[in-house]
């Protein structure tokens, strides 16, 4: 009974102590941008909002959006929220996880979202379903990322795999699926650094924008750290962008390497550091030849190098086995597959989570065209793979022909040679044999000679 009790609380522990840490942590930032607000206004002390924002930004950081008078906001700062799936999922580990403990904590978790939901006066933009659903999936996420690896039924799928799948298929995809996540953030690698171009650029616009807001020094650092909140959401909107799909603020802006303007925006030095139109032909075609380039060198290094396919041709004595050289390009281009499957659903996934809204008329859709900016990413990225797959494939055939064209002209060339060494071999025996009788015939002239002579003397005797 007290095992089993056991399990349980450790559940309701894993749950408590991550909205416990999460929510303090946020609501005395909340609490201290909000004081320095209000000493630098001079105004009412803001700092009695803190608890109600708190309780708006838990919810909203797990995708659930509000809205005000002035604003609704359903943009979620995907970076707070993948700090809360960290540390549920860090607690989770450090206090075990069971069957028992994920039901005792997701059911803990969904009441302490639900009495959020009920007790803030900001108006919620989803339905209590909806609500129970996204901080469920918030929960479990975390919660899986813990458990999963060390589960006993992950162990048995992967012994289970090991005996009935076979090692190079095995192969295939693991190294489709790990290039795949790693040419993803790779691309969020660039979008970040697309960011950072872009705050260094329009520094002057967003100083501009602070001006304008009446914002004293203050204000101004603990608001941009705030902001750091949407980070991830402006690198995947700056991946689209750099990759030629672009992304709007509702219908007043739209930006794109052709156009960046927008008519009517906010006064928030967010917008201040919105890009430009690019003005240079070769650099818009350098940056959207970023994934083209980039899954061609990572297919070139995984059909290479050891780690990976490990494409030989062999040594030129050897005989060409054709099974599996057929084998040697048809686990890399399943791999490759697998690849450009994963790229394409994980964009389109990210593309979809970075998206929201500012309003409900003209600010209602704020982000990327989910399947254009897909398109643009994943067709350039298979693009590559394929290409780095059929350069080695021609690359490896050109050999082979050019070995089985010298191995031709060597054979050629033997069988020329071969009767010229006949007819000399001929040509020589026949000389011995000429050579050989001439002396045989002088060594009979010689012993009749000699007979002739002892009859005469002995003739001519008295």
């Amino acid at each position: 009974m007290m095992t089993n009790l056991k399990y349980w609380l450790k559940g309701l522990a894993v749950a408590a102590a991550s909205m416990i840490i999460y929510a303090v942590a946020l609501g005395c930032y909340m609490a201290l941008m909000l004081l320095v607000i209000s000493m630098e206004e001079g105004g009412d002390n803001l700092s009695a909002f803190s608890v109600p924002l708190t309780e708006a930004l838990v919810l909203l950081s797990q995708g659930i959006g509000f809205k005000t008078d002035v604003i609704t906001l359903t943009i979620v700062p995907l970076l707070l929220t993948v700090l809360l799936i960290a540390l549920i999922a860090q607690l989770a580990r450090r206090f075990g996880t069971s069957l028992r403990g994920f039901a005792a904590g997701l059911v803990f978790w969904e009441a302490v979202n639900i009495f959020f939901a009920r007790s803030i006066n900001i108006e919620i933009v989803d339905s209590m379903t909806m609500i129970a659903i996204k901080t469920a999936l918030v929960f479990i996420l975390g919660y899986a990322v813990a458990a999963i690896p060390n589960a006993s039924w992950t162990q048995a799928c992967t012994e289970w795999i090991r005996s009935h799948v076979s090692s190079p298929v095995r192969k295939t995809m693991v190294i489709g699926s790990v290039l795949g996540l790693l040419l993803e953030a790779a691309y969020l690698l660039v979008g970040l650094i697309v960011v950072v171009f872009w705050a260094i650029s329009n520094q002057s616009s967003i100083a501009k924008l602070y001006e304008l807001s009446g914002m004293q020094n203050g204000s101004r650092i603990l608001t941009t750290i705030s902001m750091l909140a949407w980070l991830p959401n402006l690198m995947i909107w700056a991946v689209s962008w750099t990759f030629g799909a672009g992304f709007s603020i509702g219908d007043l802006a739209e930006f794109t390497l052709w156009t960046g303007q927008g008519d009517g925006l906010p006064a928030l030095p967010l917008f201040g550091m919105m890009p430009q139109a690019v003005e240079t032909d070769w650099v818009r075609i350098a940056l959207m030849c970023i994934p083209l380039a980039s899954a061609f060198a990572t297919g070139m290094v995984v059909m290479l190098f050891n780690k990976g396919f490990h494409i030989r041709v062999g040594e030129s004595g050897r005989n060409i086995d054709v099974k599996r050289v057929v084998l040697s390009f048809a686990y890399p281009i399943a791999a490759f597959s697998i690849t450009s499957a994963v790229v394409s659903v994980a964009s389109s996934l990210l593309f979809a989570l970075g998206n929201g809204g500012l309003g409900s008329k003209h600010l209602a859709h704020v982000g990327v065209d989910v399947i254009a900016s897909t398109r643009k990413v994943g067709q350039p990225t298979a693009m590559g793979l394929f290409s780095a797959w059929l350069l080695t494939l021609v690359a490896v055939s050109i050999f082979f022909a050019i070995r089985w064209m010298m191995k031709r002209i060597r054979e050629r060339g033997k069988r020329e040679t071969a009767p010229e060494s006949t007819e000399n071999s001929r040509e020589e025996t026949r000389a011995l044999r000429t050579v050989a009788s001439n002396n045989n015939n002088k060594e009979d002239q010689g012993d009749n000679n000699e007979s002739t002579d002892t009859t005469g003397s002995g003739i001519s005797l008295p």
